[in-house]
């Protein structure tokens, strides 16, 4: 495979990236361009609608959307499914409702996309089936059925029964069970018992413990119990295989439904997934045209970085039906011949493109010889591939075709190269089919200006610099540049200045007055570069400080208008506590009492003092030290919110007005905190004490701080895991429990709380 081609999977397998389950992914990664008129219109605006509803309202849904072919398969074939398939089901059909629920809540018309989405259907009756069967955990739920909800009743029910008949025989026979030990064995409920009684109380012995010491037995009062459960268990067993049939039954019954929805979710997962690639690249989905015509603007490759990328406009037209392209190796044609190729295939194969704006016409094939395709398994020289295709080309194209060539008639002696590639050009004229062909040939580049319907084309070489600008420009032939180029990389000067004068002995005095102006055309092109790129900033820079402009004065105006509501909302409180005061003086003139007319002045004099000092106190900071000035006591600020402002005084918070207080450069003697105890939030105090893997020592440090903590949380109860081992731990941990004066009891836990591997401890208030 050639490197073209390589970079167009690579560009697919960038795009199923965005895929959201394995179906879309893997369609995707099958696309191939269709040359088929209507097929392409189809899927161009299927991409173009996709695209501009990302960019509106974010791609659609595929949450929790998998791959249930295969279940729907089996359940047609009557094969009865999973807990999991059907969750996977569930998942499908919440899924198109979610779709189905994105597409109402857009406005606009979208018909490409909408006629997809009319197509799903919603299976609500079996989705409300499967839900009440089936928990989010794949769980057969009780609700499934009456005889279910019935028979684990009774599991409940029996397993009650089991447990306060094992604990009555633990307490009756204290001195026969081990450590109160109750366990499971052979799915059966037993007790560890020592050795030398198993056999005294009846019953089964199914195994013996690690040291061998003590036996688990199930005593003869468990039995009758343990094979009720059984029964019970088996009976559950054939009612949740019943349900799980009769779903199985009812997803066969929605296989079409379902299986039409998948199709379709798979496709609108692969469209908005190119649609999510076109918006992260800043693509455009191009106008199709019945004109045989190409027109990208601002294109580039997808595959370069788009912040070091030259965009360029490239057109092919039917006066101007081959574009020539010629300029210095590492410049950039091969580049623009794969924009162009890739151009087109991606939007036959309903893609979005990297450029800012496209126009496309319809070719019925595009032919590409792009790249080193030699091959060692069929002895071709890169030439000999190179020939191997061009023949095949030339026997399958048409009017219609679109060829593009890269370095046509490389690989071989010079003169010989340019007349084959002469000859092939004239025939591809003929035929009247659209090209793009790149060449270093001299020749080539005088051939193409002879012809109106050649455009000749460059990319330009920064001599100054000796690098490529990548700058793409029509109607000027460009230099290979090749000594330039082998003297930046390191050739000795002494070679390439030999090389220099033998060149310039082969060229005739027309070659060089072209080559001549073609450097002087260069310079201009490239100076009118550079002025186009400073006004371009210059514009760019003179919007900017117009924005920055408008926002500044924007920003004044709401500050003005803030400013003055809020002076006007300072100037009414004033005014209306004025009003208060005066009116209370006046209540008081038929019975004066001068200290009180007196009190009411001071708080006319407050006021105004209040107003006079608004300006000082905006000075006053939070951290400043201030002094209240009624008391003239001292405190720190610790918050202001506008007017208000709370205060450190000793130690207690206090709020008070900006206005009464004032900034002081006195120190505030702060009072030494006492320490505070440890404090253990019970909320935050875990429930267990994991000992296991410790040694005794180690483990006993632990526990004892784990105690202390509990005790201080406030814990009720709590479980120390010890495991069974050789059983030291276990009794080390229970002889420390046994020495806590605030412990009220502690036992070993029961077959669902760790059995002989934990330990219950219960304290004093619980």
């Amino acid at each position: 495979m050639n490197s073209f081609y390589e970079e167009l999977s690579l560009i697919i397998e960038q795009m199923s990236a965005y895929c959201s389950f394995s179906l879309g992914k893997e369609l995707l990664l099958a696309c191939k361009p269709s040359f088929e008129k209507l097929v392409i219109k189809r899927d161009n605006q299927q991409v173009k609608e996709a695209l501009e509803l990302c960019y509106k309202y974010g791609a659609m849904p595929f949450m929790g959307i998998k791959d249930i072919s295969l279940a729907l398969e089996n359940a047609n074939k009557g094969i009865v499914l999973s807990p999991q398939d059907f969750l996977h089901i569930i998942d499908i059909i919440n899924g198109t409702k979610g779709i189905v629920a994105y597409i109402k809540n857009i406005e606009g018309s979208y018909p490409a996309i909408k006629e997809l989405t009319d197509t799903l259907v919603i299976c609500d009756k079996l989705l409300n089936t499967l839900s009440v069967c089936f928990d989010a955990y794949g769980q057969i739920a009780s609700n499934a059925s009456d005889q279910l909800r019935t028979i684990r009743q009774g599991l409940a029910q029996i397993d009650q029964k089991i447990m306060d008949t094992a604990n009555n025989f633990v307490r009756n026979h204290g001195s026969s069970v081990v450590d109160g030990i109750i366990s499971t064995r052979n799915n059966r409920v037993c007790i560890l018992m020592k050795a030398s009684d198993k056999n005294t109380y009846g019953g089964f012995v199914h195994g013996e413990s690690a040291s061998g010491m003590a036996s688990y037995v199930e005593p003869k009062e468990l039995i009758g119990l343990n094979n009720h459960k059984q029964s019970l268990l088996d009976k559950e067993q054939i009612e949740i295989m019943r349900i799980l049939t009769n779903c199985t039954n009812l997803v066969a019954q929605n296989y079409h439904d379902l299986y039409n929805d998948l199709n379709t979710i798979t496709l609108l997962d692969v469209i908005f997934a190119k649609a999510s690639w076109g918006k992260e690249h800043d693509a455009c989905v191009a106008t199709l045209s019945d004109e045989k015509h190409i027109s990208l603007q601002k294109a580039y490759h997808p595959l370069i970085d788009a912040k070091k990328v030259v965009k360029n406009d490239y057109r092919i037209e039917d006066e101007h039906s081959m574009l020539l392209i010629t300029g210095p190796n590492t410049g950039g044609k091969t580049v623009t011949l794969k924009v162009i190729a890739l151009s087109v295939l991606m939007t036959y194969s309903g893609m979005p493109i990297c450029a800012q704006r496209a126009e496309l016409g319809f070719f019925d094939h595009v032919f590409i010889d792009i790249g080193d395709m030699q091959s060692v398994e069929q002895s071709l020289s890169t030439f000999s591939a190179h020939l191997s295709n061009l023949a095949y080309i030339i026997d399958h194209a048409t009017s219609s075709s679109l060829v593009l060539l890269d370095e046509i008639g490389s690989g071989t002696d010079p003169k010989e190269g340019e007349a084959l590639a002469i000859a092939i050009l004239n025939y591809l004229r003929q035929l009247k089919c659209h090209c793009v062909a790149t060449t270093h040939y001299n020749r080539l580049k005088t051939y193409g200006k002879r012809h109106e319907d050649v455009l000749v084309a460059s990319v330009l070489f920064d001599e100054a610099t000796l690098s490529p600008t990548y700058k793409y420009v029509e109607n000027l032939t460009g230099q290979s540049n090749a000594l330039t180029i082998a003297a930046k990389y390191g050739l000795k000067k002494q070679i390439v200045n030999e090389a220099r004068f033998l060149a310039q002995q082969n060229k005739s005095q027309e070659e060089m007055l072209i080559e001549k102006l073609e450097q002087q055309l260069n310079e201009n092109e490239r100076l009118n570069q550079e002025l186009l790129s400073k006004i371009q900033a210059n514009d760019k820079l003179k919007k900017e400080l117009e924005q920055k402009e408008q926002k500044l004065n924007n920003y004044l105006e709401h500050a003005k208008e803030d400013a003055l509501i809020k002076a006007q909302e300072y100037v009414d409180n004033i005014k209306g506590q004025a009003d208060d005061i005066l009116a209370a003086i006046r209540t008081q003139q038929n019975n004066v009492k001068f200290h009180e007319v007196l009190s009411q002045t001071k708080k006319l004099d407050d006021l105004i003092v209040e107003e006079s000092e608004d300006e000082e106190d905006d000075t006053i900071k939070v951290g400043d030290n201030v002094e209240i000035k009624q008391t003239n006591q001292l405190a720190t600020v610790i918050s202001i919110d506008r007017n208000n402002v709370i205060l450190d005084l000793n130690g207690i918070k206090v709020r008070s007005k900006l206005s009464k207080i004032r900034k002081s450069h006195k120190h505030v003697v702060k009072k030494a905190l006492k320490p505070k105890k440890r404090e253990i939030s019970i909320r935050t105090m875990p429930m267990e004490c994991n000992l296991i893997g410790m040694h005794v020592d180690e483990a006993l440090d632990m526990l004892y701080k784990y105690l202390d903590d509990a005790k201080m949380a406030g814990l009720k109860t709590c479980r120390i895991i010890h495991g069974d081992g050789t059983g030291a731990l276990r009794k080390a941990v229970h002889q420390a429990l046994a020495k806590d004066k605030d412990i009220k009891e502690f036992r070993i836990g029961n077959y669902n709380e760790g059995s002989t591997g934990a330990t219950i401890v219960t304290f004093y208030g619980a």
